[in-house]
């Protein structure tokens, strides 16, 4: 655990880049797949889906992001073999320029970030073997002194145990999902940061401490909350300490928290 002075922890996905995850890596498995699992009665998103769900609903947070596993699992009920590719060896394949991408916001905040010293980690919830090839082929990989995945932790984010990795009122966690992110960081006790891209002007025009005071932002976080599959109401679990949108604004909050 470390116990220093303030760390800044990531998410990758949507946060700082794109992965080849659904555009790449999965339309290729299903090609695969419905070669030999008739698409009427194995829906390969959906089997993959319930599978992913089932293992979420069970509580087995590390095991719902095993993609390998996953795919061996579903591969086997319905076309009783495993596959003769790996999750791992499609992600290397795909992740290459062209096929995955950075915001443009990332490079600046993140060098910006490293003049100033602060500590950087990545806390994902893709295993350290999906998110490294693409990291590595953003030229993302060096800004960061560990990667924090289920694999390595053995549970996922929201799990407060996931920010183990840290003095967790040490943290500031900076994540584009409610259900995960800010909810993981909230109920971990570290200091949660909202990335929203689109987040409206009128909140934009805000300073950063007072965004999420805006008589509209509780509509705003449900909106986000239901497009992430949230059927309940907003509660203080969901509100982020920060909402940023552009990661060039974490300077302001990292020297606000020093």
């Amino acid at each position: 655990m470390i116990l220093t002075s303030f760390i800044l922890s990531f998410d990758l996905d949507h946060t700082l880049m794109i992965n080849p995850f659904r555009r790449w890596v999965f339309p290729e498995i299903e090609t695969w797949f419905h070669s030999r699992a008739p698409r009427e009665q194995f829906p390969f998103y959906d089997v993959l889906g319930r599978e992913h769900s089932r293992r979420l609903r069970e509580g087995r947070l590390r095991d719902a992001y095993d993609w390998d596993d996953i795919v061996r699992t579903v591969a086997r009920e319905a076309i009783g073999a495993d596959p003769p590719f790996t999750v791992e060896e499609l992600v290397k394949k795909h992740a290459v320029p062209g096929k995955v991408w950075r915001f443009p916001d990332v490079l600046p905040a993140l060098k910006a970030l490293r003049k100033a010293n602060v500590p950087m980690v990545v806390a994902s919830n893709g295993f350290e073997c999906y998110q490294r090839p693409v990291t590595d082929c953003l030229q993302l990989t060096p800004f960061f002194s560990a990667f924090h995945t289920p694999d390595r932790l053995q549970t996922a984010k929201p799990n407060p145990e996931f920010f183990r990795f840290a003095e967790p009122g040490r943290i500031i966690h900076v994540g584009d999902r409610i259900d995960q992110d800010v909810v993981g960081a909230n109920r971990a006790g570290a200091v949660s940061v909202w990335i929203s891209r689109d987040l409206p002007p009128e909140m934009r025009r805000m300073p950063l401490p007072r965004r999420k005071s805006h008589p509209d932002f509780p509509r705003w976080l449900s909106m986000r909350l239901k497009w992430e599959g949230h059927s309940g109401p907003v509660t203080e679990e969901h509100l982020p300490d920060y909402a940023l949108a552009s990661l060039e604004e974490l300077l302001q909050v990292w020297e606000s928290a020093k």
